[in-house]
């Protein structure tokens, strides 16, 4: 088995012509496709740990960066919108099976604020593409921590008036990993961001009330990574929308020990890699 992949990168136009980035690691006859929506503030250059773990394995890893993110075009942190990023992913993955051809099964993975964009989408377009599976990792389906009521205000009064203004997430380093090489890369890493728009934010509020009443919608075989008790978004949520989903082969792994919220990041990650690895080919099973 070649250990290597074939490395190409490019750009394609989503939404409304926003040039957006994708990168894949190929190999030549695989036995799946996974397909990686990342999370906000990161890019898909921040799952090259995962996709080497995998250097071995038959399997081709594909990704994105979102509009506003990473080498994709746009104010940082900023979309109007936040289903712009539902209509980007739905072009990219048409993008992509004309491009790539897939002869191999497809699986969707979304991490954080990636897996409420491919929840919604997935809920949005039934059996519009030949996707086979999902793994969701540390999903957006709440946050860890309420937001006080004076703050939503605020979201609001400046989506109404200045929409384009972004304000800090107010997420740290540690919250995301305990690595400590891994947050000294992130502080060098001039790809990432810490901002958000009010669009994207109250977006966010809007999808987490239509996900939930449609979740038995999701039928399929879907793999769940989450921390116990996640500093970033809600574990609970997390839990209860698993539990609401119709798939009939469906898994979650929880992990304790005061995991982080980047469980492909954090010190943790060859347990999580493994297990990653252990449940990909039984969902197409």
């Amino acid at each position: 088995m070649e250990s290597q992949f074939t490395r190409n990168e490019g750009y394609f136009k989503g939404y409304k012509n926003e040039s957006l980035f994708y990168q894949s690691w190929q190999k030549k006859d695989p036995e799946l496709n996974v397909i990686i929506t990342h999370g906000m503030g990161e890019h898909s250059e921040s799952y090259t740990r995962l996709v080497n773990h995998f250097a071995s394995q038959n399997i081709s890893f594909f990704s994105w960066d979102l509009r506003g993110h990473g080498r994709s075009n746009g104010k940082r942190g900023y979309a109007a919108n936040f289903n712009d990023f539902v209509y980007d992913m739905e072009i990219f993955l048409e993008e992509a099976f004309k491009t790539f051809k897939f002869k191999a099964p497809v699986i969707l993975l979304g991490h954080s604020m990636g897996g409420l964009i491919q929840t919604k989408f997935l809920i949005t377009n039934p059996n519009k593409f030949q996707i086979k599976a999902q793994v969701l990792s540390s999903p957006l389906f709440g946050f860890s921590v309420a937001v006080p009521p004076i703050k939503d205000k605020a979201a609001r009064l400046l989506y109404a008036t200045f929409p384009k203004v972004t304000l800090g997430n107010e997420l740290s380093p540690d919250m995301l990993t305990r690595d400590a090489s891994v947050v000294a890369e992130y502080e060098k890493d001039h790809l990432r961001h810490e901002v958000i728009s009010s669009g994207i934010y109250l977006g966010m509020i809007d999808s987490f009330q239509m996900i939930f009443p449609r979740a038995h919608e999701i039928t399929l075989p879907t793999f769940m990574q989450i921390a116990e008790n996640d500093p970033v978004v809600s574990s609970p949520k997390a839990k209860e929308f698993f539990e609401l989903i119709s798939s009939a082969n469906k898994r979650i792994v929880i992990y304790g020990d005061g995991a982080r919220h980047e469980n492909y990041n954090d010190i943790h990650r060859e347990n999580v890699f493994q297990d990653l690895e252990k449940n990909l080919k039984g969902l197409i099973k």
